[in-house]
């Protein structure tokens, strides 16, 4: 599962205006469609947030969707700055789990936004993949 949200896009909202934002919006489904595989199931979960089910995938190869997936919103995303200004995103990265569906997914979820958040903290732009003794490796008692 990957999260990812938008660096700065509250700036650009409040500087440029909601429908700059918007064209932004738009422009990240575009790199989002471009660039997941068949079968990968992508969803705005909020404003600027997003998240991806990548089904079947080892965390290697969903580290390297991530990566095509940052490189193409900074390459292809117009930012409503100018050409001198990039639109990036920071992103999480956790498998889900075995066991009940919706608890995995919860559990996947919340370990993936802990990762997210610290590529934020890094700096931004960036991916992150889950602590494995993090929330991912929560399970509930038996």
């Amino acid at each position: 599962m990957l999260t990812f949200d938008l660096d700065r896009f509250k700036a650009i909202n409040d500087g440029f205006g909601h429908a700059a934002g918007d064209v932004v919006l738009r422009g990240v489904a575009t790199a989002l469609a471009s660039t997941l595989r068949a079968g990968d199931v992508p969803a705005r979960f909020g404003g600027e947030e997003f998240v991806a089910l990548l089904p079947d995938t080892s965390l290697a190869a969903a580290r390297e969707v991530a990566e095509r997936l940052r490189t193409a919103i900074r390459a292809s995303v117009p930012h409503p700055a100018g050409p001198d200004s990039m639109v990036t995103v920071s992103i999480g990265i956790a498998p889900v789990g075995e066991g009940e569906p919706e608890l995995a997914l919860l559990v996947a979820l919340a370990a993936a936004d802990a990762a997210l958040y610290r590529a934020k903290q890094a700096g931004r732009d960036r991916v992150e993949v889950a602590e494995p003794d993090g929330p991912a490796a929560m399970r509930p008692a038996a």
